[in-house]
């Protein structure tokens, strides 16, 4: 928005000082009464003379010249001459101005809109052009890394892929696929993947965080809780929000069918318990919940990196209901 207003100022700037010899106040001449009267009888005059002698022709030009002196003074103003320096300038101007807003300004990468954000999009396509160019285990891991970071999460599964492809036992690989499977709307291959990487490193918190998730997804909340404590004793850093799930997790075990319950039961773990959004997005005053045929049909069939959800029509109706309340 900022780089919209910047370019449009710019231009208008460059318009105004490229037109404005146009528009200037025009020089200001003294005007005869009965200018028009006196050209027109100037004209008939000058006809008229020819034929004239004598007496008769000596008072015509008498008068020619009193209305020659009567409009002098009155001459039409001569045009300007054009001079397109000061617009060529002008329009040089903008197209600099607006060549560099595009060329550090417009996005490059989802989300980016920034001159940072751009820098790490070219960091990002250097380690990719890098890692494919090589090959070596370490490059693909610094690539896939960097679009993880960045949430450019199709490169990243390219890359840790690779990784796999070169290096089966990498645990770092093996974790982050899990963790995109997840994303990706497939609970039962990502609960694989992540339990191995976890077995192999139980120290890495954000495996633990997901596998939770997944847990708490398929209705194991025994399991989800368990994962979510080891999260929280590995030092993960999100402990208030991890404390909160299991303390949701502990109250829901009594069940239930109203709005809350299901939501807190199947959504909150990565929509946020009031909606305020997590590993999903903000769900809490989201234009969407105000069209519940679409909410339903994501809910039931997933989208994007949502995974379709298991309802009951009754449990659904009152989720969708609750949904109005956020």
């Amino acid at each position: 928005m900022t780089a919209t207003l910047l370019f449009l100022f710019f231009l208008a700037l460059g318009l105004f000082l490229a037109l404005k010899p146009l528009f200037g106040p025009k020089e200001p001449f003294p005007e005869p009464p009965r200018r028009e009267d006196l050209l027109k009888e100037l004209e008939v005059l000058k006809e008229e003379v020819k034929a004239l002698e004598g007496e008769e022709r000596r008072l015509a030009l008498a008068r020619m010249v009193e209305l020659e002196r009567a409009l002098e003074g009155w001459r039409p103003l001569a045009p300007k001459p054009f001079r397109p320096l000061p617009l060529v300038l002008a329009l040089g101007l903008v197209l600099l101005v607006g060549v560099g807003l595009w060329r550090y300004t417009l996005p490059r990468l989802p989300g980016e809109t920034v001159t940072t954000q751009r820098l790490e999009a070219q960091r990002l396509r250097d380690l990719a052009e890098k890692a494919k160019r090589t090959g070596a285990v370490e490059d693909l891991l610094a690539w896939g890394q960097e679009a993880y970071r960045l949430r450019v999460y199709e490169q990243a599964a390219e890359a840790y892929l690779e990784v796999l492809k070169k290096d089966p036992r990498n645990v770092e690989a093996i974790r982050r696929v899990g963790i995109l499977l997840f994303m990706s709307g497939q609970p039962e291959e990502a609960q694989v993947f992540l339990e191995i990487a976890q077995h192999a490193d139980p120290q890495a918190a954000e495996g633990w965080l997901f596998l939770g998730n997944i847990y708490f997804q398929k209705g194991e909340r025994e399991k989800a809780i368990a994962a979510w404590e080891k999260y929280l004793a590995v030092g993960g850093e999100a402990r208030e929000r991890v404390q909160g799930l299991i303390a949701m997790a502990k109250a829901q075990a009594t069940g239930g069918t109203d709005g809350r319950t299901v939501y807190l039961a199947r959504c909150a773990a990565c929509h946020g318990q009031e909606g305020e959004g997590g590993v999903g997005p903000r769900l809490k005053e989201n234009p969407i919940l105000k069209v519940p045929e679409a909410v339903r049909e994501i809910v039931l069939k997933g989208r994007g990196t949502m995974p379709a959800v298991t309802l009951s029509e009754e449990e659904l109706k009152a989720l969708l209901g609750y949904l109005k309340t956020l």
